[in-house]
């Protein structure tokens, strides 16, 4: 499933520059080795504050070096070569092993880093998100996708068997009176509708997450 954590990162260079200068950015390459990070980051800002930026990110602790690729009156991508900060380290044990993909995509998005990346369980996505909120004592907002594992077939039978009642309480069609009217045997619909309602449970309940794990 894919997931995105967003999550105010002070520790992030490109993090600070939306507060000094209301500019975003995102991340389009990254490597990581023996603790440093190569990356390469799409700046965009709109006034002509091109020299500011660049000695904003200079001035951070964790940059090592910065060279400008590309720059015009709206989008600066410069490389950076940054010392690990903790957010990332933090990530990266989260990732191989069959737990995820380390990032699909990261960005700096008013003032906050988002990560998206591919995890295997909620239960992993939990233990990173409060992992997140420990290191930077900030709430960490959580959003699930899961591509539906449910055909078309299944959906309308579903979708038929709650129209006629089935789920009422009290029921206004027993799993017997549905059968015969859709024709399908009982035991096949009764594994259709178990295996379709476990799966829309197990989207709300992963969906629910970003609630547990966050701060009023």
């Amino acid at each position: 499933m894919d997931v995105k954590f967003r999550i105010k990162n002070k520790s992030c260079s490109l993090s600070g520059l939306y507060s000094e200068f209301g500019v975003n950015s995102r991340v389009i390459k990254k490597e990581i080795k023996d603790g440093i990070v190569y990356e390469i980051a799409e700046i965009y800002y709109k006034k002509n504050d091109l020299k500011k930026i660049l000695a904003s990110i200079r001035s951070s602790s964790e940059v090592i070096n910065v060279d400008t690729l590309y720059s015009n009156q709206n989008i600066l991508i410069v490389k950076l070569t940054t010392e690990e900060c903790p957010i990332l380290g933090i990530i990266k044990k989260y990732s191989g092993e069959g737990k995820s993909s380390f990032t699909k995509e990261e960005k700096i998005d008013e003032g906050e880093n988002v990560w998206y990346l591919s995890m295997t369980s909620v239960e992993l996505v939990k233990e990173l998100s409060e992992r997140l909120r420990d290191a930077t004592g900030n709430d960490v907002m959580i959003n699930i996708y899961k591509k539906s594992k449910v055909d078309k077939k299944s959906l309308f039978i579903v979708k038929e068997a709650y129209d006629l009642g089935f789920f009422d309480v009290p029921k206004r069609i027993n799993l017997l009176e549905l059968s015969a009217t859709l024709n399908i045997p009982p035991t096949t619909l009764d594994l259709i509708i178990r295996k379709s309602l476990k799966y829309f449970l197990d989207v709300e309940i992963a969906s629910g997450e970003k609630l547990q794990t966050t701060r009023e």
